[in-house]
């Protein structure tokens, strides 16, 4: 006995082809976008630097709010000697589509202390407090040390929070211009990570962006 198999391929009495389904993209207010993490300045800041009032969130994973990106911070610290192995925190916002390009920024978020023994990133008492350094290439670095009863941290052995902050949009006005926004959104996020963490005195950080040490 033969059996005999035909297939209809590309016939029109075939079902028709379905197409693959759009992707959504979640738009979003600056106070949505992160939440928590651009309060007043910030949010008016990252408003100007992405020349939108309408936000896209290209990964929800890449949205944190402020508690979320604490809890990271405080695991980090909590895990000692595995500091450098734990998991970092990013937020990134996109603006609304200009065309030939999506103006996004992000803001990442790292843990470091004594504990993990590296003298590069934590290398003495003359590195503490609050640092700022902005860079070419649309970059800011902002560092500084949590004392904090809910994470357990102390002044001897504080928890040092980074924030990498970097706009990737050739077509903005770059950091001649957007330098004082480029500092009050770094700012923004790391003063409200420092209050979600209760650190002591906010980590030293002052209550705008304008009174940061000089990079």
């Amino acid at each position: 006995m033969a059996f005999v198999v035909t297939a209809t391929v590309g016939c029109s009495g075939g079902r028709p082809e379905q197409q693959a389904p759009v992707p959504t993209v979640t738009r979003v207010s600056a106070d949505q976008a992160c939440a928590g993490l651009f309060p007043e300045d910030g949010r008016k800041a990252l408003e100007r630097v992405l020349e939108s009032t309408e936000f896209q969130l290209l990964n929800q994973k890449w949205n944190p709010d402020a508690r979320a990106v604490a809890q990271v911070m405080e695991d980090a610290y909590r895990s000692g000697k595995r500091i450098n192995e734990m998991p970092q925190s990013t937020c990134e916002v996109a603006g609304s589509d200009k065309g030939h390009y999506v103006p996004t920024l992000s803001m990442q978020f790292t843990a470091y202390s004594l504990y993990a023994g590296d003298p590069v990133d934590f290398p003495g008492v003359s590195d503490r407090g609050v640092r700022v350094a902005v860079r070419e290439q649309k970059f800011v670095h902002l560092s500084y040390d949590c004392v904090s009863p809910r994470v357990g941290s102390t002044a001897d052995v504080p928890l040092r929070i980074k924030v990498l902050f970097h706009e990737q949009w050739p077509g903005s006005k770059g950091e001649t211009i957007l330098r004082p926004d480029y500092l009050a959104i770094t700012h923004s996020a790391a003063l409200a990570v420092a209050k979600e963490l209760q650190c002591v005195d906010d980590g030293g950080l002052p209550a705008r962006a304008s009174d940061l040490p000089p990079g």
